[in-house]
């Protein structure tokens, strides 16, 4: 797929000083603004077209592998509108949700090359490179939004983006799409980890992820989201692996009977973009993207609290029965990532004493770096 980019001589001229910050740091710096516009659908941004702004001519493609009906699409949809009405719609945004694109990873690779100039989808440094950022995604380590958001916002978590970047071509606008909690929809009761024991559940094509689910002694199997439906309803699976309010948009309840809450993985979404890309736009085209990035990310997050409840009473309705695994459960679950931390840091995947930093980082009460 070739991408539609076209931006007038002129406006060209002018970016040759733009490519400010390249792979390292700076991207994610609309915060203020953006937490303005981030209530409400994007029509509501205060000045819809900056007359005084030279926005060019720019048109972009932007794939997900949501649901159409799913709060990532709807936030997505929300950062185009932002864009096209506050650029007087000098800038397109051409959106592909549920995954009409490719899978994930065909869609991360295919960002890249610069196939597809913008994509939004969970964080795959790990499986990209980015050995050390493992530390980051060992998944029963953090049991709040408020954990992981420490993680993801500090230095440590900005250094593994920018590696990232220089060895993909794939800049992190913004990461601040806060998702809820993980959990098993499943036709498996599941009360305890020794219920887990065996248990086959889909995951995400992520390795660390694997390891993890193997190590407590599950039966993990990397499968693309938008197969996983029909792998449940086969039996290839007894569980999957989502976000709670996931198992409503994406369907999953209605081949299931269990929904089991397990409030132990806490992670966000990313919009990647290309790099070349980033670094040939313009101060005004790349301020605006970025902004709008983080003004969807703070609609994202608060359409996830508010399409919990209602998901998880709908799912009650439909005859699934909801279970939260006890706390004494999930502390024996976190205990085992201890030894995956220390295999890891034995073999050099990253250095002696970050996981350490990390519990440090979750432990602190500063706000992050």
């Amino acid at each position: 797929m070739k991408k539609n980019l076209r931006i007038n001589m002129a406006v060209l001229l002018l970016s040759v000083a733009a490519a400010l910050f390249g792979c390292s740091g700076g991207s994610e710096s609309a915060g203020t603004e953006a937490e303005a516009g981030g209530a409400g659908d994007a029509s509501q941004v205060s000045e819809a077209a900056d007359g005084a702004a030279d926005y060019g001519s720019l048109e972009l493609t932007m794939g997900s592998t949501g649901a159409a009906d799913d709060i990532s699409t709807q936030a997505m949809t929300y950062m185009k509108e932002y864009i096209e009405e506050k650029s007087g719609g000098a800038i397109i945004v051409n959106t592909f949700p549920s995954s009409q694109l490719g899978q994930a990873t065909d869609q991360l690779e295919m960002t890249g090359q610069g196939s597809i100039d913008l994509f939004l989808e969970a964080n795959y440094m790990t499986s990209n490179g980015v050995e050390e950022a493992k530390v980051g995604s060992l998944v029963f380590t953090c049991t709040s939004k408020e954990d992981y958001r420490k993680i993801n916002e500090s230095e440590l978590a900005q250094s593994w983006k920018d590696k990232f970047c220089e060895l993909n071509n794939i800049k992190i606008l913004t990461s601040n799409w806060y998702r809820n909690g993980t959990a098993f929809i499943s036709n498996k009761e599941i009360r305890s980890v020794e219920d887990m024991q065996g248990l086959k559940v889909r995951i995400p094509q992520v390795d660390i992820t694997l390891d993890c689910f193997q190590t407590v002694g599950m039966n993990p199997t990397p499968i693309a989201y938008n197969e996983s439906l029909l792998a449940l309803q086969q039996g290839i699976v007894d569980a999957i692996w989502c976000t709670e309010d996931a198992a409503y948009t994406m369907g999953f309840y209605e081949v299931a009977k269990y929904l089991v809450e397990l409030n132990c993985f806490f992670d966000s979404m990313y919009v990647y973009m290309n790099n070349d890309l980033y670094e040939s736009l313009t101060d005004v085209q790349r301020d605006l993207i970025v902004e709008a990035a983080e003004a969807a990310g703070v609609y994202y997050s608060g359409l996830a609290d508010e399409v919990l409840e209602t998901n998880v009473n709908a799912m009650e309705e439909a005859g699934i029965e909801v279970i939260t695994l006890p706390e004494e459960e999930i502390n024996i679950l976190k205990e085992q990532m201890k030894g995956i931390a220390d295999r890891y840091e034995s073999e050099g995947v990253w250095p002696e004493g970050t996981y350490e930093e990390i519990l440090s980082i979750i432990a602190s009460d500063a706000d992050p770096a």
